[in-house]
């Protein structure tokens, strides 16, 4: 597999916007699971004084 310089730089273009759109929803993920996390404990925490 031999790629023209041409072919090399596009190859590349693509594979860096590809890895910043990943990057990007990899960390909107991890932020959606941490308020998930955050909330949910502190729904729990308030739900357990409630009823204690």
């Amino acid at each position: 597999m031999f790629y023209s310089q041409e072919e090399k730089n596009s190859l590349l273009a693509r594979f860096k916007e590809k890895s910043v759109s990943g990057v990007f929803v990899g960390l909107t993920v991890l932020a959606m699971a941490g308020w998930i996390y955050l909330l949910s404990s502190m729904f729990l925490k308030f739900m357990l004084w409630w009823f204690s």
